[in-house]
C-alpha cells in the first residue's frame, strides 16, 4: 500500500502487522504460512506454534501476525475458523497505519508468493530473414553466412525476451538487436539503448547452442567474420499472463488492424505494471500506467496490474514538499481510483487507499497559492510539469499551468466521489468546496472569452501570463467538466485544428485527449486525427505504437529522443490507448454513470462502417453487442445492468433492465 512516490517501490520494508479479531461460538482450529517467521499473537500474548496450527477458544479473539521476510513481500496465508474473508483484516507496516490488506486468488498455495514471476514464454519464430551480404537462407530453419556476412532477422513482434540458436563454424558471431532495422545493424555500440552483446566465439568441430541474455527487439542481425551455419533461431517472449477481454471487429480491416496492433502494444507493455518503453526505461511512470488502464482494464481486465499503477501514483503517508518530483503526476491517481472503481465495482481499493488519498488532497490544498493554485516548481528536485512531450504550444514547464489547476479540481471532485461512497458527508462537503472555490479562479484568470478556450496560465517566473493556446487545458477542462459546451464546435473546428504541430507532434496524453473527444461527441475528428498519426505509423510497417510521433518528420527524426539517435521507444502502452478509445468511447458510444454505476449507455456513431460486432467487459459480466446500419441489431446484456441504447439523434433511448437478448435498429 505505502510504496512511495517517486521511484521509491522497491524501497526495503521487510515486516507487516496482520490482525484482526474473531468471535466464535465454539472452539475453532485454524492454520497459516508465510514466507518466512510467522509470529502469532492472541490477546497480545506470543504463541509457540511450530506446526502453523492453533486452536482458537469459544468468545472473542483479538490475533496479531508479525511477518518478517527479507526474500520476498510480507503475506500471509490462513485457514479456518472462518478467517479466510480478507475484508475483515487490517495490514500495517508500523502498527500504527491500517489498511485492508490486498489479496488474490492466485496467490492460495504457499509455494506461489506474490513476487515471484508471473510471466510466461511465448515462443516466436523469424517472419522474415534477409541475407544482406555474403549469407544464404537456405531454408527455414537454416542460415549459411560466409565471411564478413551478416542477416537482418525480422520477428515481427516487438517484445521484451531472450535470443536462442545453434551455430556451427569458425571465428565470431557478433549479434544486434533493436526495435527497427536501422538499429539491429548499427556498428556504434556507444549510441545504442541496450548494452551490446559479447561477441560468440564458434567452435568448428562442434555444434553450440547460444541462449542470449534479455533483449526488447523485433529486429536482430547476425554477423559472422569468417564463417558460420545457424539453425534453431528462435525469440522467447516473456509476456503476461491475461486473457484478451474485449473484443472488436468491423468490415473495414484497417481499422480491425489498427484495433489489435494497440492491444499489442499494451499488452508487451503490462509486466507488473503498464510499463513505460520495455527497450529503454521497462519503468512505470503514473501517468502512462494510468491512462493505460482507460484500453487495459477493458481490453484484459487485470485489476492487480492497474492497482500497481495507482500505488505508485499516489504520493507517501506524510507528504512532504521534497516528495514532489513531477507536481501533477500525483494528480493522475484519483483519476486511475475512478476508473478502477467504476470498472469493477471494487469501493475496497479507494478503502485500502484512503489515508493516501485523504492526505494528498490535503498537501495539493496546503502547497497552493491564494488562488488555489498549483505551481510548477517547488525545489530544486522540481522537474515541472510533464503534460506530456507534445508541448510546442505551451504550458512553461515551471509556471502555473491551467490544465494542472484542473487536474487539481477534478481530484477535489474525486474526492468528494469517494468521501460519499465511504459515507464521509463532512469530507465530502469540504472537497466539493475546494473544487467550487477553484473553479471561478480557473475561469477568473485563464478563460479567454475573446477566443472561447483556456489559456495556458502563467511563464516560469508565475507572473507573467502565458496567452498561448495548447490543447492539455481543453481537454482536461472537458474530462473536469470545466469547458462550456456550447463552445464545442469551435473548439474543435477552429481552435485545434489550427494549434501550430497539433497533428505533426502527438505525445502519450491522446488516451485522456480522445477521452475528451468523444465526451464532446466529436468521434469523426477524433479518428480523422487516428488515422493520420497512428494510421501513418502503421501504414509505416511498424507493430506497435511509440512514447511519441512525428508523422512528418524524416526517418532518423522519428525514432529519436531525448537527442539520442534510437531513444524513441516504439512499444509504449499509453499510446495503445487512442484507438481503444477510438472504438470503445467513440464507435460504439459507450460509456458508463458513475452515480449508478451499474447502468451503461451505447450512442453509437459508425462513420462509414456498415457492421460492428463487439464485447466489453462489465463488472457484471459481458455486454455482446452487434451493430448493422441497415438492418436488425442486437445486445446481449447479463444480469444486474441498465442498458440505454441510443439508435439515433433524435431517437428515445431504448432502456433494457433484464438480462437477456434484445434486438433493435438504428435510425440514420
Amino acid at each position: 500500500m505505502n510504496v512511495g512516490y517517486p521511484g521509491k517501490f522497491f524501497a526495503q520494508c521487510d515486516t507487516a502487522y496482520f490482525q484482526r479479531e474473531v468471535q466464535l461460538d465454539k472452539e475453532a482450529a485454524f492454520r497459516w504460512e508465510g514466507p518466512s517467521d510467522v509470529i502469532l499473537y492472541i490477546n497480545g500474548v506470543r504463541q509457540a506454534c511450530a506446526d502453523k496450527r492453533v486452536v482458537l477458544p469459544a468468545g472473542r479473539t483479538s490475533l496479531l501476525f508479525e511477518v518478517i521476510t527479507n526474500d520476498a513481500l510480507p503475506c500471509i496465508i490462513v485457514e479456518g475458523a472462518g478467517l479466510e474473508d480478507t475484508g475483515k483484516w487490517q495490514v500495517s507496516m508500523d502498527k500504527l497505519h491500517w489498511t485492508i490488506p490486498e489479496s488474490a486468488l492466485m496467490y492460495n498455495k504457499p509455494y506461489v508468493l506474490p513476487d515471484d514471476t508471473r510471466e510466461l514464454t511465448a515462443r516466436i519464430k523469424p517472419k522474415e530473414i534477409f541475407p544482406l551480404r555474403n549469407a544464404e537462407v537456405v531454408n527455414t530453419d537454416r542460415i549459411s553466412i560466409g565471411k564478413n556476412g551478416y542477416v537482418l532477422v525480422d520477428f515481427y513482434h516487438l517484445e521484451i525476451g531472450r535470443l536462442a540458436f545453434r551455430a556451427k563454424g569458425t571465428g565470431s558471431i557478433t549479434v544486434r538487436v533493436g526495435e527497427t532495422p536501422e538499429e539491429a545493424l548499427e556498428r556504434n555500440d556507444k549510441i545504442l539503448e541496450q548494452y551490446p552483446l559479447e561477441p560468440i566465439m564458434l567452435n568448428e568441430n562442434e555444434e553450440m547452442t547460444v541462449t542470449l541474455s534479455d533483449r526488447a527487439l523485433r529486429y536482430v542481425s547476425l554477423e559472422c567474420d569468417r564463417g558460420a551455419e545457424i539453425t534453431s533461431l528462435y525469440f522467447d517472449a516473456f509476456v503476461w499472463p491475461v486473457e484478451h477481454q474485449m473484443s472488436f471487429e468491423t468490415d473495414d480491416a484497417y481499422i480491425n488492424n489498427l484495433f489489435k496492433m494497440s492491444a499489442a502494444t499494451l499488452h508487451t507493455s503490462m509486466h507488473r505494471f503498464y510499463l513505460d518503453g520495455v527497450k529503454r526505461d521497462f519503468l512505470p511512470w503514473s501517468m502512462d500506467a494510468l491512462v493505460s488502464t482507460v484500453a487495459g482494464d477493458y481490453l484484459f481486465g487485470d485489476q492487480q496490474v492497474s492497482k500497481n499503477g495507482i500505488s505508485i501514483a499516489l504520493m507517501p503517508l506524510n507528504p512532504q514538499k521534497s516528495d514532489i518530483g513531477i507536481p501533477d503526476y500525483p494528480l493522475h491517481a484519483l483519476f486511475g481510483l475512478k476508473q478502477n472503481y467504476l470498472r469493477y465495482g471494487d469501493l475496497a481499493t479507494s478503502l485500502q487507499y484512503k489515508d493516501r488519498i485523504v492526505q494528498l488532497l490535503d498537501f495539493y490544498a496546503s502547497i497552493v497559492d491564494e488562488n488555489g493554485f498549483v505551481h510548477g516548481n517547488y525545489g530544486d528536485r522540481q522537474f515541472g510539469y510533464t503534460p506530456g512531450w507534445s508541448t510546442y504550444n505551451g504550458p512553461a514547464r515551471k509556471g502555473i499551468a491551467s490544465y494542472a489547476q484542473m487536474m487539481l479540481y477534478y481530484n477535489y471532485m474525486a474526492g468528494a466521489y469517494f468521501a460519499n461512497l465511504w459515507k464521509e458527508r463532512a469530507l465530502a462537503r469540504k472537497y466539493r468546496k475546494l473544487a467550487k472555490d477553484l473553479k471561478e479562479k480557473i475561469f477568473e484568470h485563464f478563460w479567454d472569452e475573446e477566443r472561447k478556450a483556456f489559456i495556458n496560465g502563467t511563464m516560469n517566473d508565475g507572473v507573467t501570463t502565458d496567452a498561448r493556446i495548447s490543447h492539455h487545458a481543453q481537454y482536461w477542462a472537458i474530462l473536469a467538466g470545466l469547458f462550456p459546451e456550447e463552445y464545442y464546435d469551435n473548439l474543435f473546428e477552429h481552435i485545434l485544428p489550427n494549434l501550430p504541430n497539433y497533428y505533426e507532434v502527438v505525445s502519450y496524453e491522446k488516451g485522456y485527449e480522445f477521452l475528451a473527444y468523444a465526451k464532446a461527441g466529436r468521434v469523426k475528428e477524433m479518428w480523422k486525427h487516428i488515422y493520420l498519426v497512428w494510421g501513418d505509423w502503421m501504414n509505416q510497417g511498424h507493430t506497435r505504437f511509440p512514447e511519441n510521433f512525428m508523422p512528418n518528420a524524416s526517418r532518423a527524426r522519428q525514432l529519436m529522443f531525448y537527442n539520442r539517435p534510437y531513444g524513441l521507444s516504439l512499444c509504449h502502452g499509453a499510446n495503445g490507448v487512442p484507438v481503444v478509445v477510438g472504438a470503445l468511447q467513440g464507435i460504439l458510444g459507450f460509456s458508463q454513470s458513475d452515480r449508478k454505476t451499474n447502468e451503461y449507455t451505447f450512442c453509437p456513431e459508425l462513420m462509414h462502417l456498415k457492421h460492428v460486432k463487439a464485447r466489453i467487459p462489465v463488472k457484471e459480466g459481458m455486454l455482446d453487442i452487434e451493430l448493422n446500419v441497415n438492418g436488425e441489431c442486437s445486445i446481449k446484456i447479463p444480469a444486474g445492468c441498465v442498458v440505454r441504447i441510443i439508435p439515433g439523434t433524435d431517437t428515445d433511448p431504448l432502456t433494457l433492465n433484464k438480462t437477456g437478448i434484445y434486438t433493435f435498429r438504428l435510425m440514420n
